[in-house]
Formats: C-alpha cells, structure tokens, sequence
C-alpha cells in the first residue's frame, strides 16, 4: 500500500514537512514502491558505502514521524533514485536533500515551546519542566569501583567527543579487564550532569539488552506491544526521530548481533572487546589501553603504601597492568590478608580464582573462563591456537611467523593439524580472539593479553598441558627454515623462534623435528655471534638429550648438538670444555658401527678436534687432521660442496699457523673463488676467507698485495654498522692495519686498530680472542711509534687475557710475552726482556719447531737483548738468529729477515768487523727497494740501529 503525504494536522508547515514533501516528490516518482520493498533493497547496497534501513524507518521517514540519521536517509535515497524512469531527472537530488534534512534534523531536535503543546517526553528531564514524581528514572546504572586511576587523557577525548552537537556513536574498545565500563562511569561523574537525559543499557545478553529498552519505553511513553522485538522498534524509532537530546550506554556489547539494538543518531556509547566495532566508518572508535606503569602502581600503592619498587614491577610484569588484573591482586591480598604479589608456595594464578576483583563482581578467572566458554562454543581452532600461543613467551608474536607455520604440511590427527590450517583459517582464528578481548593486534604481531596467558596456562593439566605444549613446539618446527648457515634472508625468522624457545620448553620436546629446530637454534646464534645464548641452549639440550633421557632413541642429533655446543663453547673462550666434548662425541663416533669416517658427523667433528689441536697449541697434529678431514670431504661430498671448500679453509689456518705462508695462500685463494662463486662477497665464509688470504700475504711480508688485493674487495662490502656475523669484515680490517703498518704508514694503522678495535669490544667483549688480537696489535704498533708505556700497559694486560684464554705456555701466550720484551727493552728494563726472550724462544723451539716463524722472531729479539748487555756471545746469537732467519723463509726481503741481518750489521760494527758496513748497505739496499728509502725500518738500519721483531698473534 502507498504511504499518502501527511496532513499538516500531524507534520505542520516548517522544516520538517518541506523534508518529507521534498522525499514524496521523489518517492511519487520511482512509483510509490512498498516500504518492506525499499526495506529489503537497502540490505543489497554496498555496506561499506550505505546503511541497511528497516522498512518501520522507511514508513516513519515518508509519514513524518520520524527524521533518521542521514546515513539512513541517504540509503532510501539511493533505492528511490534508482527506480526512477529514465526519462525523469531530479538534478542534485542528494545534495538538495542533505540541506532539507538537516533544517529538519535541527528543528527536531531543539522544537519551539508552545503554550498549547506539552514538550516532548524525554528521558530523563529536569524537574524544572515536569512534576518531581514525572521524572523517569535512568535506569540500570553501576557504581563506579573504588581507587580509580588515571584515564584522564582518554576521559578528556570521550569528554571532546560527546561534546559535539552532530550525531556520535562512539565505541571504547578494549581486551578483557582493560577497565571500560570503569572508564565511562568515570566520564559520567565528571561531565554528565544528574539532570542530563541518559539511559545504560547492559548487553551482557540480548535478554538483558532487551529488557532495559522496554523499560526505556515506559520512560519514554511508547506504548508496549504484545512482542518485544515490535516494543524495541517502536522505542528505536522514537529515539531515531530525535525531538529530544539523549545519552545512551551499551555496555558491554560484544555480540555483532545487538547492534541491531542501538539507535542511529544521538549521542551512544558503545563498550566492546571488539575494536571492529568502531571501524565501520559511522563509529568513533578509541581504545581503552592496559595502565600506564605508573597508574598501575598507584592503584596497587592505595592497598600499600610501602610495597617495594621491585616487588611491584615483579607484579606487573607477571600480571600486566590491567586494571582488572590490579584489582584483583588488591581485593585477595585484602581477604588473604597478604602483602601484593606474595602468596607463598602456591600458584601465582591461585589470586585470580577465589575472591571477586573490586568493582567488577567476579573474580578475574571466573571473567576469563566464561569468555574461554564462549570461545569455545564459537570456535574451537580459535580457542586450541590461544592455548598454544599462551605457552609461548608472553610478548608479540610474529603474525609472519605463525602465516608460515598455517601454511606448512600437517598430517592428520597430528597436534599441528589441531591448529588453524592457512591463512585464511589463522586470521580468522586471530580475529575471533581479537574480537573476543583475549589478544590485541600490534604492528605485524599477536600478543595474547597477560591475564588471558595466566587464567589459560592455569586451567590447563595433564594431558591437555602436555598436548597444548605439543601444539607451540609443533608450531615452531613447522616455520624452522633448517640450518642457517646459508639463510641470512630467514633471520627474522630464526629471531622469531629463538624468542620462544625457553618459554615452550622446545628442548624438552619428544619431538624429532622439534629437537632438529633446537639444534638450527644453537648454530643460528652462533653464527650471529651470540655465543653465550648458543652455550646455554647447546648444554641444556645435550644434557635432556643425553642416553637415558632421549625419547626417541635417535643418537644423531646429540652428536650434532655435541658439535654445535662446542663450537659455541670456543667461541666463548671455554677450550677445555669444548675439547672434552669433542673427545667424547669423537670416541662415540669411533666405536659406533653407524657411523664411518666420512660420515658427515664424523667430518664435522673431525673439523672441531683440529680447532682444539690448534688452540691448544699443537699446530702440527691440527695440520695433519685437517689435511685428512679434507680429503675425506672432497671423496665424500666433492670438491665444490661448501663442507669441503670450510674444510679447506681450516686447512689454510693450520699451514699459515705452522709458518707455511706461501702454501697456505694457495689454499686461501682457492676457497674464496670457491666462496665468492657460491655465496657472493659479502657472505660470512667469504669474508673469512679475504681475512684469511690478507693474513697469509702479511705472514710472507707482502704488505702491499693486501693494500692492492684485498682492500678494495673489502670496501664493496664494508656495512656502517658491523654485526657478530660480520667478523671475518672486522678481522680483514686488522689485516689492512698490519699491512699498512708494514709499508710504513704506522699512525693511520693505528688509527685503524683503534676503530676495529673499538667495534669488536662492542660486540664480542674485552675478554673475547678477536678483541684480544686487535689489542695486541695496536700495543704493537704503539711500540714501534716509542709509546713505550703506552705499550707496556696495554701488552701487559693482553698477556694476562691470553694466559686466562690459552695458559702460560701456549705459543699465543707466548707470542704476547716476546712482544712485551720489545717494550721492555725500548724502556731499559733490559735483565727483564732477556729472561723473557730466552725462556721464550726455547718453550717456542719445543712447542712450533726451530724454523716456526715465532722461534725466529724470539732469537732475533733475543740476540738484540745480548747486544744490549753486551753478553760475551751476542756476536754468536746475533749469526744463529741469520741463520734461522734464511733457514725458514726463502726470500731475503722478509722483514724477519732483514731485522736479523741489519742487527747482525750493528753487532759486527760493534765489534769493529770489517764487514760491518757493506752487510748494512746490502739489507738497506733490499729494505729500500721493498718499500722505499722513507719507510721507517729503513732510516732505522742506515742510522745502524737495532730493528726488533714484532709478532701478531694468528687467529686460531
């Protein structure tokens, strides 16, 4: 039936029937269809740009009973529009509506009083304009919890918002116990006037949402129909006609379905766990945070003044700082009778169950389990993902990391298979807990409220505990990209897991690919350098997974943490751990018939057995292992297979440490084409590799080729700021300063040393062996500039550091003590550089071999301590110390060589020997023609000065 134009007995001459003439012109127009028609036509337009409208709205807008909000308006509008024929136009039809409307809108809500007319009933008015008994109460209201604290910005912006003399639906959002209600009631005190028209509305249920709008009726005069869903139109309908100002609360409404509840227009407070709710587009949403730190700890101070600082931080971090969390740790400390925060023997979560949180009428616990029910009745996946998420580290977890782990294969009745499978699944199984106020979205992460993580882990035991953890260490092996050496573009991953790892006991899981995901752990941080995290994963896996106490009876993986624990344990300095453990994984590899001698693990360990050899100072039996490891590498994996090409460089450490220069740099160069080919320049094999070339072409006294090779194809890949992964870029750097201090530039190697020397304490300590070198090498260099002091500080210290690493006797330690007789001797402390020198070179004799490019050093400087103090035999030590020299290297321009023979000049001079003058013009002729007539050696040896040897400490 078709809706006539109103009389005017019932819509007088004004703004308000030129509206509705103006919307029947159009409505006459497009064929005067029926309300339930254009009703049900509004529901197909696009809802992110138009409203659905009720067809009671529609017969109120064209009868003149109501003026709706324009998001209504517009809707009917469009629907009209559309059915005109196509030879009417109605020009600017929305924009001339929008005028009418709003005059409309305006004479509604503020009407003239007229003597003859009775002013429109309100909710709640004055009793200046009606009798004291008229005045309709407002309804349910709580009263606000005690201590309130803090808010006052949120309040302030509430406060703005409902200020506003256009339509507001404002939504306060917030996780469980985050203090909404709290939030509000708080708001009304402040601002909202006892005489001001309000209504609160519960929506713990649709019933109760329902019931108090029928109450609402009576206030409001509506007459009540026999159904109730007729009673709440008729009472939306009088709200949305707007002849009165209102306030209206919906607390607690967290079912989408209840909306249909609250009217469209006026002034409405929405509060809801689900911030979806204030992102519709006709919403003002504002979040209601966890406390301010400070807040919070005033909250709890109000029970107790005199908690200490510490104590309340512990809470805090423990409970978050909600108030919900807040108040229920006052109100049990309260009963119990307890200081906050301490409660014995029992479960930290026991607070959270048995005395009601002031101000909220249950306990925390009770709150969350009835949320957890409804969870669970919605969405089961949603509810097991929570439970897995709470046993992971009570931060943000990474939404990429969990999108990978949907994706990944889960067979079924598998524990992964219990968790959301793809994207799609995962991010409606996070929405659900979003909505529901049980995690927050942060950035590109999912953090599960820290109540919720509490009340979750405390409900679970036994099997359901055990299953749940199955689930997150199911989870984090799924997203495992495998062994890091080459997946520097997975890092946030492994960082993503690494996060989780002590949290979810992973290391206790019976899982094999779990406990593979543990052992890419270990060696992730080695690489990126954390050393002392890869030793305490390493122990605490090797020791869960020791015979006897591994479940899956599976031996590989504990000789494989066996190694990658170790090589953490060396890195921290822990030597004679780390060779135990590789003695024993070694002796278990030997007796085992599973395992051969090219076995992968038993060539991974083989690898660390020579780096013990090495640190132990057994430079020869390191060489023999590695040049046997290698070979079994190139037959097991062949010669291009980045095992084979690390095993070649460790064969290049052992020659260079053996003093066999030239050959270790055949091998060098071999294993950074290999490495450049494969990995490109800036990987971390490959900078150790350009480290280990630049230290081999210094080791033959070839400065120059390292300037002109290596510095070059170190600065394409020099980064502003150097990670532990970076280390063989940081070494290389103490190459280039050894190499220009060995063509004379020795301030800008300083300058140099002083920088790497600074990044490297930064990242590996003072105490670290990468450190320790580059001190040691600057000390060295402050020597050759007559900083003597300077340098006998520093070398001191060094040798105390290389004691507490390697021991008195190890050739770095001693390394480390010649060089402090260099400065000794520059200073006169000569009897002291002599019984260094002496005992040096005959413990160095002994431990590297006569022709080791340390022994010679040490009886170069050691003749120089007999010339000094013109020891009997100082002609004697000065001719063995040539002899040496020319024995272990094969070039005469070596300047181990040249230092011996420009001191063998001065002691035949000293001597008055004829020879004296044309063997120093014969080394400054070579000396010169390396490295020019101004290098600073060579004005030493035409002044016939001694030149002392110093060594750089290799690394081991």
């Amino acid at each position: 039936m078709a809706i006539p134009m109103p009389g005017r007995d019932r819509v007088p001459d004004g703004p308000v029937r030129d509206f509705v003439t103006a919307m029947h012109e159009i409505y006459d127009a497009a064929g005067q269809p029926a309300s339930r028609l254009i009703a049900k036509t509004t529901l197909a337009l696009p809802s992110k740009d138009y409203q659905a409208v009720s067809h009671e709205t529609v017969s109120g807008t064209l009868r003149g009973g109501a003026v709706p909000a324009w998001e209504k308006v517009r809707s009917i509008l469009k629907v009209l529009t559309d059915g005109l024929p196509d030879d009417v136009e109605l020009p600017d039809t929305e924009l001339r509506m929008r005028a009418l409307w709003t005059a409309a809108r305006h004479r509604v809500q503020d009407p003239p009083v007229s003597a003859s007319r009775r002013p429109p009933v309100t909710i709640a008015l004055s009793s200046a304009r009606l009798p004291a008994e008229a005045v309709p109460m407002a309804g349910f209201r709580p009263r606000p919890a005690p201590g309130f604290v803090g808010r006052a910005t949120l309040i302030a912006a509430v406060h703005t918002a409902l200020t506003s003399p256009d339509d507001v639906r404002l939504v306060l959002f917030g996780g469980v116990g985050a203090g909404k209600t709290q939030t509000i009631l708080h708001y009304l005190d402040r601002h909202h006037g006892a005489d001001r028209p309000l209504w609160w509305v519960p929506c713990t249920t649709a019933d109760t949402a329902r019931a108090s709008l029928i109450e609402l009726a009576a206030a409001l005069g509506v007459d009540r129909h026999h159904r109730v869903d007729r009673t709440v139109r008729l009472v939306l309908e009088a709200l949305q006609a707007r002849r009165f100002p209102y306030l209206m609360i919906f607390d607690g409404l967290d079912d989408p379905d209840l909306l249909r509840l609250v009217p469209n227009g006026g002034h409405v407070v929405i509060t809801t766990r689900d911030p979806a709710f204030g992102d519709d587009g006709s919403s003002v949403g504002m979040e209601v945070p966890d406390l301010e730190p400070a807040d919070a700890e005033l909250l709890l101070r109000t029970h107790d003044p005199d908690l200490p600082a510490w104590l309340i931080a512990e809470v805090i971090a423990a409970y978050g700082p909600s108030p919900l969390a807040m108040r229920q740790l006052v109100s049990w400390s309260r009963v119990a009778g307890r200081q906050v925060g301490v409660i014995g023997d029992a479960d930290p979560a026991e607070c959270l169950t048995t005395v009601p949180a002031d101000g909220y009428g249950s306990s925390a616990s009770l709150a969350l389990l009835l949320a957890l029910d409804r969870l669970d009745a919605a969405s089961g996946q949603a509810l097991r993902l929570l439970e897995a998420l709470s046993c992971f580290a009570p931060i943000r977890i990474s939404t990429k990391l969990l999108g990978r782990g949907a994706n990944a294969t889960a067979s079924p009745g598998s524990v992964l298979a219990e968790t959301p499978r793809g994207e799609v699944a995962l991010n409606l199984a996070i929405l659900e807990l979003r909505r529901r106020g049980l995690a927050r979205l942060t950035g590109d992460g999912v953090e599960v409220l820290p109540l919720v993580r509490m009340v979750v882990r405390g409900t679970l035991a036994g099997e359901e505990a055990a299953r749940a953890y199955r689930r997150a260490h199911a989870m984090l092996a799924a997203v495992n990209p495998g062994r890091p050496d080459d997946q520097r573009s997975a890092t946030d991953m492994y960082e993503g897991i690494a996060a989780h790892v002590d949290a979810t006991g992973l290391v206790w899981s019976e899982d094999l690919k779990a406990r593979e995901t543990v052992c890419d752990q270990v060696r992730f941080r080695y690489l990126a350098g954390d050393y002392n995290v890869a030793c305490d994963l390493g122990e605490q896996a090797y020791k869960a997974w020791r015979p006897g106490n591994d479940p899956s009876t599976d031996d590989h993986l504990l000789l494989r943490m066996s190694h990658e624990w170790a090589n953490a344990l060396r890195a921290t300095g822990q030597y004679e751990r780390a060779g135990e453990l590789t003695r024993g994984a070694m002796s278990q590899l030997g007796v085992d018939p599973a395992y051969g001698e090219d076995h992968p693990y038993t060539l991974a360990m083989a690898g660390s057995r020579a780096a013990d050899l090495r640190i132990a100072g057994d430079y020869r039996r390191a060489l023999e292992v590695d040049e046997e490891t290698y070979e079994l590498c190139k037959a097991r994996f062949g010669e291009d297979h980045p095992r084979t090409v690390m095993s070649l460089h460790n064969r290049g450490i052992s020659l260079r440490l053996n003093g066999e220069f030239r050959q270790a740099e055949q091998t060098d160069r071999e294993a950074l084409a290999r490495h450049r080919e494969e990995f490109g320049d800036a990987n971390w094999r490959t900078l150790l590799s350009m480290n280990a070339l630049a230290e081999d072409l210094n080791g033959q006294g070839r400065h120059q080729d390292v300037l002109t090779e290596l510095e070059p194809m170190l600065a394409r890949v020099t980064s502003q700021e150097h990670t532990r992964m970076d280390r063989g870029l940081l070494l290389a750097q103490r190459a280039l300063a050894l190499a220009q201090r060995g063509i004379g530039r020795w301030t800008e190697a300083l300058g140099l040393l002083e920088s790497s020397y600074a990044d490297c304490v930064r990242l590996f300590g003072e105490g670290h062996e990468y450190p320790l070198a580059l001190r040691m090498s600057r000390a060295n260099t402050l020597h050759l500039l007559n900083r003597t002091d300077e340098a006998v500080e520093e070398l001191s210290q060094g040798i105390t550091d290389y004691r507490r690493l390697f021991g008195h006797g190890n050739p770095l330690t001693v390394v480390a003590e010649i060089n402090l007789a260099n400065a000794l001797r520059a200073r006169g402390d000569h009897s002291l550089a002599i019984r260094i020198d002496g005992h040096g070179s005959e413990t160095l004799i002994d431990r590297v071999g006569r022709d080791h490019p340390f022994s010679v050093a040490a009886l170069v400087n050691l003749a120089s301590d007999y010339a000094l103090g013109e020891h009997p035999n100082r002609l004697v030590a000065s001719r063995k110390a040539v002899e040496f020299a020319l024995r272990a290297y094969t070039v005469l321009d070596h300047p181990h060589v040249i230092a011996a023979e420009a001191n063998l000049a001065a002691d035949l001079a000293a001597a008055n020997l004829p020879l004296a003058a044309e063997k120093r013009l014969e080394v400054l002729r070579r000396l010169e023609a390396r490295y020019g007539p101004e290098h600073p050696a060579a004005r030493t040896v035409a002044r016939g000065e001694r030149v002392d040897c110093v060594l750089e400490p290799p690394l081991v």
